[in-house]
């Protein structure tokens, strides 16, 4: 039998790092009320925001994906990660 070595590089956390797992203490965002294709703005927790369309969600909206309207390209958010989704009437005309 021949072993394969895996291609993947990773090899688990690196010691300090911060478990990515636990609650920060944060609540999370409630986002049941936003709908695939909605436009919204992204606000992030360093304070930069920016607007786009809400392309795909969980069914029990803890996870959704934004494509953004100005190159930022598709970015998941979960709603423990200190992101805001906030409704908007902006159009990428």
């Amino acid at each position: 039998m021949t072993m394969v070595k895996s291609t993947s590089r990773r090899r688990g956390r690196r010691p300090g790092q911060p478990d990515e797992t636990v609650d920060s203490g944060r609540p999370a965002e409630v986002w049941d009320a936003i709908s695939v294709g909605s436009t919204v703005e992204v606000s992030l927790a360093g304070g930069h925001s920016y607007v786009g369309r809400v392309d795909a969600k969980t069914p029990d909206s803890g996870i959704v994906w934004v494509v953004s309207f100005t190159g930022l390209g598709r970015q998941m958010y979960g709603s423990h990660d200190g992101v805001r989704l906030r409704p908007t009437a902006w159009r990428n005309l």
